[in-house]
């Protein structure tokens, strides 16, 4: 049996597992493993899923073009966190990932693998690491450390993760500005972004076109490195209670320029060149004390990007230019069932400043997000989401809705997902959704928790 059959046969029979927790007997779980005294390694929690996920779009693909009609994911995901020795604990999360279809769409790479030293007032970690800095919903222009991986959801895109270490400062506060935190990152290594495969429906290069990664222009060098500073504390006011943050960096950018030569079958090479950028910005998370406005949370992410030339670059750079996203959600109990609630998201993304070629490749540039999630809060968890991405200038427009549910009657921890995203997109302008204008889908997945 060939590994890609294992993988399928494992996930395939993950519904059948019993309910008691396959991790739960595991000997030495809890014992002492290494070291000596009251010392040691130790696992201190352990958990994950197993996830099998099947996506079929709706529209035929370009006729010769060798894209798949389909996707069959198979994923397994484990979080362990070590007790190392007093003080320094490790955290390891491996990740699995195959297409059933798609023989190129195969990740073994842990998300995240670190060690993190800590005292009151003090942290260091170091490995690979994953950073959250997002406050918005859809959009997230100050999230600039990590890479995404563009090949399994180009609209949804998971995060990577980056090596390099992170120090963390904590201060005593006040009763306006209170927990203080001041961060510096350093990742001096550099990753190239993971573009959809040559079979996927959102590649980036069609046939007799390539793209042609194996030319990219990547920094060397001092250029690799990716240095970052962030500030966070919680804002108390009579107008609102918030949480703000603040940040800096310069290193490369996660999503390189394209420059095209002609190539040797007639078509296109599409040649990824990665350059630096500047990233200063800021965001906050607030919630009025008004009482007829507490059902409110009130968001906004602000950055000023300034792109620069690794030493030796002659490309063109991309303008200056601005990012936004601004937008509130609303909370709103009891709608249809006792104790269900609904939170009703909007927001408003997009950019100014830029007029180069690259700019209107780059998705939600202004647009309006609409979202709705309506959540039972019943036994078995059933929530179902509406989404909607609208571009009023160029009249296209992204709507997914997804329903979830827990199957208790086959296992407590087995949850269904059924989706369905549409694009009606502007096909007579230039920008990234119209690079893909039939791509509208259907997905089910299988997800058990343990």
């Amino acid at each position: 049996m060939n590994l890609r059959t294992t993988s399928l046969a494992l996930l395939l029979l993950a519904p059948l597992v019993s309910a008691q927790d396959p991790f739960e007997d595991l000997p030495g779980l809890d014992d002492q493993v290494a070291g000596s005294g009251d010392v040691g390694l130790r696992v201190t929690g352990l958990k994950g899923f197993l996830e099998t996920r099947g996506r079929y779009f709706i529209k035929d693909h370009r006729a010769g073009d060798n894209r798949k009609d389909g996707q069959w994911i198979q994923e397994l995901e484990l979080e362990i966190d070590f007790a190392l020795a007093d003080g320094l604990t490790g955290y390891f999360r491996p990740r699995f990932l195959i297409d059933a279809i798609d023989d190129d769409l195969i990740r073994t790479e842990p998300l995240e693998a670190y060690a993190t030293w800590s005292t009151d007032s003090f942290d260091l970690r170091a490995g690979q690491l994953i950073e959250n800095w997002g406050i918005a919903d859809t959009f997230n222009p100050i999230d600039v450390i990590n890479r995404r991986d563009l090949a399994e959801d180009v609209l949804d895109p998971a995060r990577l993760g980056e090596l390099g270490m992170r120090a963390r400062w904590k201060f005593a506060g006040g009763d306006t500005l209170g927990e203080p935190i001041v961060s510096a990152y350093a990742l001096p290594t550099h990753r190239t972004t993971n573009f959809p495969t040559r079979r996927n429906r959102f590649s980036f290069a069609t046939p007799p076109n390539e793209l042609r990664e194996d030319q990219a222009d990547r920094p060397n060098g001092f250029d690799r490195w990716f240095l970052a500073m962030r500030g966070q504390a919680t804002l108390s006011t009579s107008p609102a209670n918030a949480d703000v943050q603040f940040a800096v960096a310069r290193g490369p950018d996660r999503f390189p320029l394209f420059t095209q030569t002609a190539a040797a079958g007639g078509g296109i090479n599409q040649i990824p060149n990665y350059y630096g950028m500047w990233t200063v910005g800021g965001g906050l998370r607030a919630v009025p004390n008004a009482e007829s406005l507490a059902a409110y949370t009130l968001k906004a992410e602000v950055v000023y990007k300034v792109p620069y030339r690794f030493d030796g670059q002659t490309i063109t750079l991309p303008d200056e230019y601005l990012q936004y996203a601004f937008g509130f959600d609303r909370t709103i109990p009891n709608v249809i069932l006792d104790n269900d609630q609904i939170t009703a998201t909007v927001e408003w993304v997009g950019e100014i400043g830029a007029n180069d070629p690259t700019s209107v490749f780059r998705p939600f540039d202004d647009d309006l997000v609409l979202r709705a999630l309506w959540e039972a809060n019943d036994f078995a968890r059933t929530s179902v989401e509406m989404r909607g991405f609208i571009d009023p200038n160029k009249e296209e427009y992204v709507l997914e809705g997804v329903y979830q549910r827990q199957l208790r009657s086959i296992h407590e921890d087995l949850q269904l997902e059924v989706g369905v995203r549409w694009f009606d997109v502007a096909r007579s302008e230039v920008g990234f959704f119209s690079l893909f204008p039939d791509n509208s889908s259907v997905w089910m997945s299988l997800r058990l928790d343990f």
